[in-house]
């Protein structure tokens, strides 16, 4: 005579058979090493055939796209001898194998095939990156773009009026102020939309590198529901062309030999971590100029900033109006506000602001305190620039 009993290990019902006779040792081994046997089949993910398996009803592909879900789908594929791939299809969803350290921040990794960079219909789009401002620093793949006549061209607003004079296309400019960035965002997708229906060619052009604090990496996902893959092409970024541009260079050997790149707005307007003060460590912020005097009160109460650290703002690199204004941690918002400085503008935070400025270049201003026109022994200014290269 035998008792049976259930064991529910959460996965499937396995039934065991317990001889009455608590003395017969193989048979209790031989029971033992098969719950040992299934217990590591079950963890590995490797399921046998088995009488019960599988369920008779399993949850709705569609309904959700929980773990569960998810091992259900491969479940039922490796049972009936479907192939093993990593990626099983839910319509227009593509799901992933369940993993414990999955979480939702991988979420735009689930995807793993790309539309094509071309339509049907000739339809493209090329996301560009135009630079710090001056036309010259554009990249030559760049420039070839812009110089096509029959391309579609959408700019933000901070992409200074000289690049844009090299736009030999359509060019739609969005008006991305404070307080209305998200609509003049969703008119941007409509107007490339737009373009792509009627088989146009779309640049979509940003300041600086996109990919940095750009919103770039958003775009190219939305562009791809879109049904087309963008083509990328670079630009120079604003955070390391910018300070040199004003005199300033990120790094210089014993003054500072790391940099941090921060924005200035975090997601729907929120303030971002502050980074801990560090004497050889270079901080650079770009898009922060709006909350300039709220930041430095924040670096110096909440992350240990002296109040005498330099800061330096070069406002419009590149552009014939750039100008460079440098102060400290305790004196820099308000200089801001006597000479209304005004986005786009990269904020310097450190002590190589003041490595390579002299007296003289604060004199080419008349003299006036924190501010430095173009960029003492740096070419910048589109008028430096052409004049240094005889043009």
């Amino acid at each position: 005579m035998s008792q049976s009993f259930a064991h529910n290990n959460g996965t499937s019902n396995m039934s065991y058979l317990r001889p009455s006779n608590g003395n017969n040792k193989s048979a209790r081994a031989l029971i033992v090493a098969s719950f040992a046997l299934t217990t590591m089949i079950t963890a590995s993910g490797a399921f046998l055939p088995h009488p019960s398996f599988p369920p008779p009803s399993l949850p709705s592909q569609r309904s959700s796209c929980s773990s569960a879900s998810s091992c259900s789908s491969i479940i039922l594929q490796a049972h009936h001898g479907q192939s093993s791939s990593l990626n099983y299809s839910h319509g227009d969803d593509v799901l992933l194998p369940p993993s414990p350290k999955r979480d939702n921040r991988t979420a735009a990794a689930t995807t793993r095939t790309k539309p094509p960079q071309r339509l049907p219909n000739g339809g493209r789009i090329t996301l560009v990156g135009a630079g710090p401002g001056l036309p010259d620093l554009l990249t030559l793949a760049a420039h070839r773009v812009l110089s096509d006549p029959d391309a579609l061209v959408v700019v933000d607003r901070l992409v200074s009026k000289e690049i844009r004079e090299v736009i030999a296309g359509e060019v739609r400019v969005a008006r991305k102020y404070p307080g209305c960035a998200e609509q003049a965002q969703e008119e941007i997708y409509e107007w490339c939309k737009g373009g792509l229906r009627e088989g146009r060619h779309v640049v979509r052009l940003k300041i600086g590198d996109p990919f940095v604090f750009g919103r770039g990496g958003e775009e190219v996902l939305e562009f791809r529901k879109f049904g087309v893959d963008p083509v990328v092409i670079p630009g120079v970024s604003a955070a390391f062309s910018a300070p040199l541009l004003g005199s300033i260079p990120v790094t210089h050997r014993g003054i500072s030999n790391q940099v941090v790149m921060c924005t200035g707005y975090g997601r729907n307007n929120t303030s971002p971590d502050l980074i801990r003060y560090h004497e050889e460590q270079t901080v650079v912020f770009l898009m922060a100029v709006g909350r300039l005097r709220e930041l430095c009160r924040d670096l110096v109460s909440k992350a240990g900033y002296p109040k005498d650290t330099p800061v330096g703002i070069v406002e419009r690199a590149g552009c014939p109006e750039q100008r460079t204004v440098v102060g400290t941690m305790d004196t820099i918002a308000d200089l801001a506000e006597r000479y209304d400085v005004k986005p786009p503008s990269t904020i310097v935070v450190g002590e190589v602001v003041n490595v390579l400025l002299t007296e003289e270049d604060y004199d080419s201003f008349g003299g006036e305190e924190g501010v430095v026109v173009g960029g003492g022994g740096v070419i910048s200014g589109v008028a430096d620039w052409q004049s240094y290269f005889g043009q």
